[in-house]
């Protein structure tokens, strides 16, 4: 199993949790566009929650996430209604959850009296 995913993997994802992805066949121009969109301003918005500096390298371990925040996003694009935000706070406390649980294994400065 990949470590991370794409941005397309993640568009095609995003699709899928709104219905509008079908395996097999082509997701519309208009769909594609508009959720690819979304894509960075979710990054933009879970930056001080996770770093993801390459958004074709999004980590496997918030990636479903990820992709329900876009999916979220996107929806208030489609349907012209105001986001969600219920919905993204939800979300956004599930990525401080994943992110609280996984070590950094970063070297501790000491501090010696």
């Amino acid at each position: 199993m990949a470590e991370t995913h794409s941005a397309e993997e993640l568009i095609n994802k995003a699709a899928a949790i709104l219905g509008k992805y079908v395996p097999g066949e082509a997701l519309g121009d208009v769909e594609h566009v508009t959720i690819d969109k979304c894509i960075d301003d979710v990054l933009a918005e879970i930056a001080k929650i996770v770093a993801i500096g390459d958004r074709d390298q999004i980590p496997n371990l918030v990636f479903e996430t990820v992709a329900r925040l876009v999916a979220i996003y996107a929806a208030a694009e489609f349907s012209n209604q105001p986001l969600d935000l219920v919905a993204v706070q939800n979300h956004e406390a599930r990525l401080r959850y994943l992110i609280a649980q996984t070590p950094t294994y970063e070297v501790l400065a000491t501090n010696h009296f």
